[in-house]
C-alpha cells in the first residue's frame, strides 16, 4: 500500500471513529497526565481497555537562538488490555539554520507500550512504558534509539485532589554521533540519555480542570551533553465528555539563552466497546 493511500485510510478511520463511537467514557480524561501534554511528567495511568485516545494536535514551540522552532506530534493510543495501551506518534519537525533554508519533515516515528503495574491504594500507583524512536524522514536519527521510563502516581491525603508524580526514563545504546542526528544535533539534543522528575498537580472536579507544575533534569544523548534543568507549568480542561484541551509552558534553567518552550494540545478519548478488541 502506497504512503498516501495508508494516510487516507487512517484518516478515514479516525473519522469514523468520531463520528460513530460506541459510547462516551467519563469526563475524566482531563485527570489523566500524558508525557508532553502538557508537561513532560506523566502519571501512573494507562488509557481505558478498548477505547482510543487521538492526541489531534499537540503544537509546540521551542526558543534555539533567538528563534522559535515549532513542532507537531499527533499520536493515537490504544487500550489494547486491561491498564495497558499501545501508542504510536508522528514527530513532524522545523529546523531553521542561519545561512540555510529551513527544513521541514518527519522527525521518527514513535513506537511505545505503556503498562500500569497496579492501582493506586496504600502504596502508589506504578507503571513502566517502553518505547522505541524508529528512524523515519529526513529529521529522524540515523537509527532506532529504544527507552524506558518507570512512573509512579501519589495522591496526597487530606489536600484534596491533590497528586505528585515521578519519573526516570534511561535511553538504551550508545550516544549520537553528530553524523547519526538530526542536522545540527537537535534530535540527540532533545533525546535524553537520562532524565528525572517530578511534577504536582490540583485537580478541579467542578470546572473539569487541573493545574500542574514540574521539574526536571536530563542528560541528552548525544556525546558531550550536560545535565540540564527544567522547569514548567500547564492547565488541561475538558471541553465535553471525550475532548480535552491543554497548555503549557516551559523553560531549560541551565542554559546561557535559557530558552522556552509553549505547548498546546488537543485529544478525543473514544470508547469501542467489544466491536474491535
Amino acid at each position: 500500500m502506497s504512503r498516501s493511500r495508508f494516510a487516507c485510510a487512517l484518516l478515514g478511520a479516525c473519522t469514523w471513529l468520531v463520528l460513530h463511537p460506541s459510547r462516551v467514557t467519563a469526563q475524566t480524561d482531563y485527570f489523566n497526565t500524558d508525557g508532553g501534554r502538557p508537561l513532560r511528567i506523566e502519571d501512573a495511568t494507562a488509557v481505558e481497555w478498548r477505547a482510543i485516545e487521538l492526541q489531534l494536535a499537540p503544537f509546540s514551540l521551542e526558543r534555539h537562538g533567538g528563534r522559535w522552532q515549532p513542532s507537531l506530534e499527533p499520536e493515537l493510543a490504544f487500550g489494547i488490555l486491561p491498564r495497558t495501551h499501545l501508542s504510536v506518534g508522528f514527530p513532524l519537525q522545523r529546523l531553521e539554520r542561519a545561512g540555510t533554508d529551513a527544513l521541514t519533515g518527519l522527525g521518527g516515528v514513535h513506537l511505545s507500550l505503556f503498562h500500569q503495574l497496579n492501582v493506586e491504594t496504600r502504596i502508589p500507583a506504578f507503571a513502566v512504558r517502553s518505547e522505541v524512536l524508529l528512524p523515519a524522514g529526513p529529521l529522524g536519527a540515523g537509527r532506532a534509539i529504544p527507552s524506558v521510563t518507570g512512573i509512579a502516581t501519589r495522591t496526597l491525603s487530606g489536600l484534596g485532589p491533590v497528586r505528585v508524580h515521578a519519573n526516570a526514563t534511561v535511553t538504551l545504546g550508545d550516544a549520537l554521533a553528530a553524523n547519526d542526528a538530526a542536522p545540527d544535533g537537535a534530535e540527540a539534543n532533545e533525546i535524553p540519555r537520562w532524565l528525572a522528575g517530578v511534577s504536582i498537580d490540583r485537580a478541579f472536579p467542578v470546572q473539569y480542570t487541573l493545574v500542574a507544575a514540574e521539574l526536571l533534569a536530563q542528560r541528552g544523548l548525544a556525546d558531550g551533553s550536560a545535565v540540564t534543568w527544567h522547569a514548567g507549568v500547564g492547565v488541561r480542561h475538558q471541553l465535553t465528555a471525550r475532548f480535552v484541551v491543554d497548555a503549557g509552558v516551559r523553560r531549560r534553567l541551565t542554559s546561557n539563552d535559557a530558552p522556552w518552550s509553549i505547548t498546546v494540545g488537543s485529544a478525543m478519548a473514544l470508547s469501542l466497546g467489544r466491536r474491535l478488541f
